[in-house]
C-alpha cells in the first residue's frame, strides 16, 4: 500500500530500500520560506537488525507502507 508521509503515524510499517522499518517518531514542519514546502522527519528502526535511521522527505512524497 502507498501512502503520503503527511499521512503516516508511529507504528506504521514501511519499505526503504527493500528492508522493513518501523516508524518510531514522526514530527512535521510548517511551510518553509526557502523551498516553500513541508517536511517531515521519521525516526525508523530496522524490524531485523534494530539498526536505527532518521529520513526526511516532503510531506507530499509517497513512500510504500506494509
Amino acid at each position: 500500500m502507498k501512502k503520503k508521509c503527511f499521512e503516516l503515524k508511529t507504528g506504521d510499517k514501511m519499505v526503504y530500500f527493500g528492508s522493513k522499518w518501523i516508524i518510531r517518531k514522526i514530527e512535521f514542519s510548517g511551510t518553509g520560506v526557502k523551498q516553500g514546502k513541508a517536511k517531515c522527519r521519521l525516526e525508523l528502526e530496522n524490524e531485523v537488525t534494530k539498526e536505527k535511521k532518521i529520513l526526511i522527505k516532503l510531506s507530499d512524497e509517497i513512500v510504500e507502507t506494509i
